[in-house]
This record gives structure tokens, C-alpha cells and sequence, in this order.
């Protein structure tokens, strides 16, 4: 089962869009799991002006991106 982190904001359009588009892609091996940028100071460092940030192991996919990216970054 692959996992993806999902690096959101409160009230974010953009993030609601994001995940729209995850829920459409309707991928069974997937666990979601969405953090606030301001979880950590790490976080929202790296990603404050970049969210929706999509996170898998040691990379990122930050926005804007659109379905075929997201495939592309969940099954690499």
C-alpha cells in the first residue's frame, strides 16, 4: 500500500481542489493522510508558500499539478 501525505491549509481552495482530484482518481492502494502546513515548523518552512503539497518518501509534488501528474507521482 502506498502512502501520500497531503500538505494542506485551512480554508485552502487550492487544497480543496487537490483533493478533489485525488478522490477522482479513485486509487485502492492508497492511504491519504493529510497534514496542516503549520504541524510543524519544518513543514511550514518548506512548504508554506507551495501548498497543496503532495508527499511521498523523499519527494514532493508541489502545485500546481493535475491528474496525470498525480499517477505519475503516485506510481513512481
Amino acid at each position: 500500500m502506498t502512502e501520500i501525505i497531503l500538505i494542506t491549509g485551512q480554508d485552502c481552495p487550492l487544497c480543496q481542489e487537490a483533493r478533489e482530484k485525488l478522490n477522482s482518481l479513485n486509487l485502492y492502494d492508497l492511504t491519504l493522510l493529510e497534514k496542516d502546513v503549520y504541524a510543524t515548523r519544518e513543514i511550514h518552512n518548506k512548504y508554506w508558500d507551495k501548498i497543496p503539497v503532495l508527499l511521498k518518501e523523499d519527494r514532493d509534488l508541489c502545485w500546481p499539478f493535475n491528474s496525470e501528474e498525480i499517477k505519475e507521482f503516485i506510481l513512481s
